[in-house]
Parts: C-alpha cells; structure tokens; sequence
C-alpha cells in the first residue's frame, strides 16, 4: 500500500505540473500586453480621457445612439459625448457587439463623420490586436442628405460595405490623404476645384494661389502645432444633389488632434511680439472671466486675429493669418443667391466659435495700423468680451482643432459677385 500511495503522489504531481504548463502556456504573457501599439490619435485621446460610457453596455452589446443632430457645428456637446461613447465602447468595454443606431439622425455632419469613423477604424485594430473579436452593426440615418453622407464618405465608405462612386457626389477621403503638407493641399484646392468645374466655373492662377496661401496655412499649422502625438485629416464632400445645375452643397473639414489653439499660445509662444500680446490682451479681459467665460475662451479667439501666432516673428512675419481669412472667404464665396449663407465653425478644447455672417473680418485702426479684426462683439474690438451665442465655452472638450466649413456653389450669385 506504501508503494501504491507514492506512485498515486508522484502520478498526482506530475498531472498539476501538465495542467500548470498547458494553464501558463495559454496565459497571455503580460509583457505582450503591454506592446499592444495604440495609433497617435488613441494616445492623445486617451490622454485626454475621452471616454464616456454608454447607456446600454454590457459584455454582450454596446448601443450607440446617434443624436438626431450629430453635427459638431449645430451641436458640439451631445456630438461630443456620441463620439467618447464610440471610442469607450471599443478600447473601455468588453461588449462582443457594438451597434450603431442612426435612425433619430437626421442632420449629420461632416465633421463628426470622419471622427467616428477615425474611431471606428483606430477601435477595430486595438480590438484585434488585443485579440478582442467585435461584431459592429446598426442601420441607416434618415433623409436623402445625411444618407447621402453616410454612404459616399462615412461610415458605410469606410469599412468598405459601400463602395460604389455616386456621380453626383464629389469626395477628398481623409484616410486616403497623404500626410505631406503639399500634396494634402493640392489635393484639396483639387477638390473644391471640381465643385467648381460641376457649374462651369474654375479658380483662376490669382485665386489657386491665393487659397493655396489659406489652405497650406492651416494644414501647416495642423502639421506643425498639434503635437508629439498629433494627427490631422482633411476631409471634403460636395453634393449636385438630384443633378441640380443651379447650386450644389459642400463641406471642408481640417481635423488636427493634439494640440489647442490655446494650449500653443500659452505654452508654446516662441516669438517675444506674440508674448506681449498675449499678456496686454489678458489684463482686459482678466476683470471679464466668470463661469461662461476664462482664459482659455479668450487667447482662442485672439489666436485667431491677424500676426497672432505661436511662431510670428521676423522669420515668419506672414503666420497667424490663413485660418479666419479662409473662413471669411468661404463665407462670402460660398452663398447663394437666395440670401442663404451657410455656418461655418471652430471647435478647439472647451471653444466653440460659429460663423453665420453676422460678424466678419473688417479693418481696425489699432496703434495707428489698420488691422483685418473679428472680434465677435458690435464694436468688433477685441478688448471686449464677445457675444455668447457666437464664443461659447463648453462644458465638453476636444483634444485638437476642428474647422469645420460648409459651402455653396452657385454659378448665380458667383457670376454675380464677379460683375460686382
């Protein structure tokens, strides 16, 4: 019996150690987990904790309700929120399905398009190199325009289920973009070129250079100032909807992801003339701040007036004056002959600034200098504090800068401000 109950020992034994090493051998080694590469985007976001849990999230199925208006110009905060969801729902939660519900959207924007299929995109690979599968699913936004949208340069377009080109629609893919500064820029001046061409109109050598000066500004500017871990896109739809020879509708977006306009004022000023400013503009505005406006607000929209830049200085004399330039000239281009002036808007942190034509850039005697300003206040002077329906601080934030630009192109009144 002695004999027996040590080969039953010994046998037991060697049977947990066959079941420890088959145990460790499908452990996943934790060193593996922590070479798990998030792209630069993921880095900065996650950062910047931009999560936010949704309402119905379990280990089975993550629901993603998309706001009726999922459009960063008409409504930052719940667009905002729809979007921390999107990127919890792949990198925070466990949920073996992620369902996206567009049927309440009706108004959906460029803009926050292309985030969450950035998102969408970035969430698959950290999923599938955590070898966490995820079945996506969901349906279609309501109306012809926001479908439109839906099909020819989001989230259908890119996980490749929709891959037909509609003659109607003219597309600049941001994922299909290369991240050379140049070549983003022509192939955006391309872009709005062949909305153009649609009407039988065209810029001529004057205005390519011209928005070559704009456009290269603020995709430098998205290159240069967005970070360590910065990323920018650009991104452009246009619509001959039912073949309309009259007017068509288009919509630019520049997405940079890092930086702030006010984080590279405040941390990043190299130039002393830039300095100086910044510290003359804030003992106006100091005695100004209450809880709908700070410092953050303030520095935003003086980072967008004429030679205010993190890098204006004898060597770059012309920097600070392409972003509200560009704005204002899709605003005065971009109209119809109706009256109808499309918005336009900046999302940059906790700012949100939008633009309808009530307030535009005019010339301002300062210190004897006539100076191209936007102020956003009746008196356009920049030592006030600006109207709260145009400058609103947020009680959300985005990581980045976003310039979101909506257009017409209508030969009508085209042909009109050409004759004027």
């Amino acid at each position: 019996m002695g004999k027996l109950k040590i080969l039953f020992i010994k046998n037991r034994c060697e049977k947990i150690a066959r079941h420890k090493a088959r145990k460790k051998k499908r452990k996943p080694n934790k060193k593996s987990k922590n070479k798990i590469e998030l792209s630069n985007s993921q880095l900065v976001l996650k950062k910047d904790n931009f999560y936010k849990k949704p309402t119905i999230c379990n280990r089975e199925k993550t629901v993603i309700e998309i706001p009726s208006r999922f459009n960063l110009i008409n409504n930052p905060v719940e667009s905002l929120n729809t979007l921390k969801e999107i990127n919890y729902a792949f990198e925070q939660s466990k949920s073996k399905e992620i369902n996206f519900d567009y049927s309440k959207c009706y108004d959906l924007g460029l803009d926050a398009s292309v985030i969450c299929d950035l998102l969408v995109s970035n969430g698959k690979s950290y999923r599938k190199s955590c070898n966490k599968k995820v079945k996506l699913s969901g349906n279609m936004p309501q109306g012809y325009v926001a479908g439109e949208i839906f099909c020819n340069s989001g989230l259908l377009r890119h996980l490749k289920l929709f891959n037909l080109e509609d003659k109607l629609v003219e597309r600049l893919d941001p994922f299909e973009l290369e991240k050379d500064v140049n070549a983003a820029t022509n192939k955006t001046i391309t872009y709005y070129n062949k909305c153009l061409q649609r009407y039988n109109m065209e810029l001529n050598s004057k205005g390519v250079d011209y928005m070559n000066s704009l456009v290269g500004e603020i995709i430098g500017n998205a290159n240069e100032h967005s970070g360590k871990h910065g990323e920018w896109y650009v991104s452009g739809h246009f619509s001959q909807a039912s073949g309309n020879l009259q007017y068509g509708r288009g919509s630019l977006v520049f997405i940079s992801i890092g930086n702030t306009i006010y984080e590279n004022l405040k941390y990043n000023t190299k130039s002393d003339l830039t300095l100086k400013k910044l510290e003359t503009h804030l003992k106006y505005h100091k005695p100004l701040f209450d809880f709908a406006w700070n410092e953050e607000g303030s520095l935003t929209v003086l980072g967008l007036q004429y030679k205010i830049s993190s890098v204006t200085d004898e060597k770059h004399p012309d920097r600070g004056t392409g972003t509200i330039q560009f704005i204002d000239s899709f605003s005065k281009l971009g109209s119809k002959i109706e009256g109808d002036i499309p918005k336009m808007a900046i999302l940059s942190g906790s700012t949100h600034i939008l633009f309808d034509g009530t307030y535009n850039l005019k010339e301002k005697n300062i210190d004897n200098t006539s100076v191209k300003t936007i102020a956003f206040n009746k008196d356009n002077d920049i030592k006030k504090k600006p109207n709260s329906k145009y400058v609103k601080m947020l009680n959300n934030r985005f990581p980045g800068v976003i310039i979101s630009t909506n257009f017409y192109v209508d030969s009508r009144y085209l042909k009109k401000k050409e004759e004027d």
